[in-house]
């Protein structure tokens, strides 16, 4: 897939597939998983309301990677979102 299709949200890719969000660079030390759990209806369209983040590393076999991963629900995409960037950001700029 070329980067030209891909989707940034400050400066990480977000892919889409189902109801999991990933959001973050597979070349990165750690990325983020959101799953949608809940939606709801707002003008007739169904928008994430109850959102799982996970931050892993990308190598599930670092342990020191490992204890730095982190998980939270947040209700509202956009607070799952901001919540995913600001983890990124630290653990990746720190």
């Amino acid at each position: 897939m070329s980067d030209k299709k891909l989707f940034y949200y400050r400066g990480f890719p977000l892919i889409r597939s189902g109801d999991k969000i990933y959001y973050g660079s597979a070349g990165d030390e750690f990325a983020t998983l959101l799953t949608i759990k809940d939606t709801k209806k707002v003008a007739d369209k169904d928008v994430p309301n109850k959102i799982m983040v996970q931050m892993l590393p990308t190598d599930m076999g670092n342990k020191e990677g490992m204890a730095k991963a982190r998980k939270g629900e947040y209700v509202g995409f956009y607070e799952a979102l901001d919540t995913a960037h600001v983890w990124l950001t630290e653990v990746l700029f720190g």
